[in-house]
């Protein structure tokens, strides 16, 4: 073999071998590329999965508290008869039993959390939670007397979104015209929920809803209205 076709070789050689690097590490960004396109397409899809579970949770609780409540009224006590004292809270084992919601000799509702996944907390006065009482009228319940109201405060935009789209078929969340616990807590300062503080909310007696500024989230049920 001459020097010329050995040199020839050489660089073919050379060359080939860069080809097959180039290639290589092509196939290996290619390869990255698409398992991050997976992975992230999986976690989409998992997130997506657990919005629609967390919010079929809060719909059962939801539906489970108005079951509860209803059977009390049922059995004779009133609206005004209702105590929705929690067990955390000190006169909680005080009697009479009878008419407080989540006591065993009352109602025996359980007092339950949301799952820390399904909540967006933006404040922690008053913090994420399910709230229930008697505070505010709905203008669109039978009179103007306070209504029993059930409340997911501060859950996901996700979570949110999935309750709309079992209620009412679409994601869109309607925002209230100002603080949510200002019309869905029992707070020091409480304002009726009319239709003029939420139009798209005027017939729904359960609906997820956002503050004025669409960054905190809030599911409401009326649970007994008056």
């Amino acid at each position: 073999m001459n020097n010329k076709f050995q040199e020839k070789y050489n660089n073919a050689k050379g060359n080939a071998l860069i080809y097959v690097l180039i290639a290589i590490a092509l196939f290996a960004g290619l390869s990255f590329t698409l398992s991050r396109q997976s992975l992230n397409s999986g976690t989409s899809e998992i997130d997506d999965a657990k919005a629609k579970l967390y919010a079929m949770q809060l719909i059962t609780y939801a539906s489970q508290v108005k079951s509860i409540i209803d059977q009390m009224i049922f059995t004779g006590s009133d609206i005004d008869d209702l105590i929705f004292t929690k067990p955390s809270e000190s006169s909680f084992s005080n009697a009479p039993y009878i008419h407080k919601v989540y006591h065993p000799q009352g109602g025996g509702l359980n007092a339950a959390t949301i799952p820390e996944q399904a909540t967006y907390q933006i404040s922690s006065t008053p913090p994420s939670g399910w709230y229930l009482d008697k505070f505010n009228n709905v203008e669109w319940t039978k009179t103007s007397g306070t209504d029993v109201i059930l409340t997911a405060y501060q859950i996901s935009k996700s979570v949110c979104e999935k309750i709309n789209k079992k209620i009412t078929g679409s994601v869109n969340i309607p925002a209230l015209s100002g603080n949510m616990d200002e019309f869905l807590l029992n707070t020091a300062t409480n304002s009726d929920l009319t239709i003029t503080s939420c139009a798209a909310c005027e017939g729904y007696s359960s609906l997820c809803v956002s503050n004025n500024s669409a960054t905190a989230y809030s599911f409401y049920n009326i649970i007994l209205d008056r």
